[in-house]
């Protein structure tokens, strides 16, 4: 997703740029001539956007001032994710938005104001600079996740209420498999109703941790589009077709509304989800910026939320942030008058997790595996009658194969006293899988019983840094089921020379997985947080196959 996207990121930063000069030319000549004024720029995501610049209008035509000088309030459409984008860069960090990080911008580039759709955004960006926002970023309007579904299939999957809770997403993941229906989304890392759309698949499938699997099956069947307006697009194409399946996505309650306003030739009904989630529009002030720019987009808060303005958002679809609707609000189709509850996406946890899984299970990834085969591998993974802890690892090295998409990259190493490259790191290609499968099944034991752990997991990471690709999961996997026993190299010293080859701009995480009763735990864990990276102990060779998976998934 993010290689395909990176071009259009680029576009779209330099769309932005000719957007606000635009915006600044026609608000500007609408505000009267405020010559030297306060110039109050205000960053808003495209649907919210006319709203608030009809609010600006009304209260630039109450002429403003602050310290006896005119506030011209300048407003733009801007997509949250581009946004994003910039703020990271300015606070030099990065935030995964499925696109090219941009340079850092001028601080006139930078809005003094910025409204995206969902709290979320500023979670994220907090995650990067925890100072990036003035302290108060109340809400400004609000609108609830809905998954978008034809008028059909809405009635076929007897919403209560209007509501899509566990019963309607198992008959909608049961018409998933079956093929009558295609699931659809932006990308999660660019719209928080994408995020949401993953978080209620998530929270839907995994119940029981074997389910981890259904999870990436699930998240690898989503159709993903570029924008909302292909996502709208796509689902009228969809449901215009009697042989195809229906897409349902997930959008705002808004963005229904404005679809259905349209007069497309396919009508869609919102089905809001439960538990719920609600895009809630905070007004988010930039931190950096003059004080009497920061005391002016005070007041204009106060005006964008005032009673009178009420009517602005009302008649686009919007609820007030309370949940609320007023005179004007078009209901209809899954959309009702009656107030919902506000329930942002606000737990920085649970995006973490959700936007981890969402990169490692569609991302390509960049994985070198280190398998242990000193004599001890032959010793059974659980005492007397059980698979050898070899067999073990070849089960689950090659079902791990069908985890990873034909984009990624993985190559194998084995190891006992030195290290041997046994795959060499490649394409995961038709030829790539069945090199792979070969070489697993052919795996055997040595007859050395020293162990060259930390030598082989330093040359790895070495190895994967240096060829480092950008938009991957570049992860070393290291299976053992002992510990370090050659000498030369101490632990302390791997972690000292882990530290020194950290990269923050290439990123390489080690991912370890002690198998057996002989495995030390601390070592493991040590190894891993000098990389940012995570350590699993097994001692039940049932387990092993979804700890594998998880390892994959949480290093995303």
């Amino acid at each position: 997703m993010a290689r395909g996207k990176a071009p259009l990121a680029v576009a779209g930063i330099l769309a932005l740029i000719g957007i606000t000069v635009v915006a600044v030319r026609a608000v500007a000549g609408g505000a009267g001539d405020c010559g030297s004024g306060i110039r109050l720029v205000v960053a808003a995501a495209p649907d919210i956007a006319p709203a608030v610049r009809d609010a600006a209008a009304r209260w630039s035509a109450t002429k403003p001032e602050v310290g006896g000088d005119c506030v011209q309030v300048q407003v733009r459409a801007a997509e949250p994710a581009d946004v994003a984008n910039q703020l990271a860069a300015r606070a030099g960090g990065a935030i995964n938005v499925a696109a090219t990080a941009v340079p850092s911008p001028a601080d006139a580039d930078v809005p003094t104001v910025w409204i995206p759709d969902s709290t979320a955004w500023l979670v994220r960006m907090r995650a990067v600079s925890r100072e990036a926002f003035e302290p108060d970023a109340a809400s400004v309007a609000a609108t609830p996740v809905a998954l978008a579904v034809p008028d059909a299939l809405a009635a076929a999957l007897d919403a209560t209420g209007g509501t899509a809770g566990a019963p309607q997403i198992a008959a909608l993941l049961a018409k998933v498999a079956g093929k009558q229906v295609q699931l659809a989304a932006v990308d999660p890392r660019r719209s928080t109703a994408g995020l949401a759309g993953a978080g209620l698949l998530y929270d839907s499938i995994l119940t029981d941790p074997k389910r981890l699997v259904d999870v990436v099956k699930a998240y690898r069947s989503i159709a993903v589009a570029a924008d909302q307006a292909a996502l709208e697009k796509s689902a009228e194409k969809s449901a215009g077709t009697s042989t195809g399946p229906a897409q349902v996505a997930p959008m705002s309650e808004q963005a229904v509304i404005a679809h259905n306003a349209g007069g497309p030739a396919v009508s869609l009904t919102a089905l809001t989800v439960d538990p719920a989630v609600t895009l809630d529009y905070p007004y988010a002030m930039i931190t950096g910026k003059p004080r009497a720019a920061l005391e002016a987009a005070g007041r204009f808060r106060a005006a964008l939320t005032a009673e009178g303005n009420r009517d602005l958002f009302a008649r686009l679809g919007f609820r007030a942030a309370d949940g609320s609707t007023s005179a004007g609000f078009p209901a209809g189709r899954g959309a009702a008058t009656a107030p919902v509850t506000v329930k942002p996406l606000i737990e920085e946890r649970k995006i973490t997790d959700i936007l981890g899984y969402w990169n490692a299970t569609t991302a390509p990834s960049r994985v070198l595996t280190l398998v242990d085969t000193t004599s001890s591998m032959n010793r059974p993974m659980a005492g007397a009658g059980s698979p050898s802890r070899l067999q073990v690892l070849r089960k689950t090295a090659t079902d791990g194969l069908a985890l990873f998409t034909d984009d990624s990259e993985l190559g194998l190493w084995a190891y006992a006293s030195g290290h041997q490259e046994v795959v060499p790191l490649n394409p995961l290609n038709q030829g790539q899988r069945a090199r792979l499968t070969s070489a697993v099944a052919g795996a055997k034991a040595t007859t050395a019983d020293v162990c060259g752990l930390y030598e082989t997991v330093l040359a790895a990471y070495k190895a994967l840094k240096e060829g480092y690709k950008e938009g991957r999961s570049n992860t070393v996997v290291v299976f053992t089921d002992g510990t370090n026993s050659k000498p030369g190299m101490s632990l302390e010293t791997l972690k000292l020379e882990l530290e020194r080859a950290t990269d923050p701009t290439r990123p390489v995480r080690v991912v370890l997985l002690g198998v057996g009763p002989d495995v030390k735990q601390q070592e493991l864990a040590e190894i891993a947080a000098a990389t940012g990276g995570r350590s699993f102990v097994v001692t039940d060779p049932e387990q092993i196959g979804n700890i594998f998976l998880q390892a994959l998934i949480r290093t995303g």
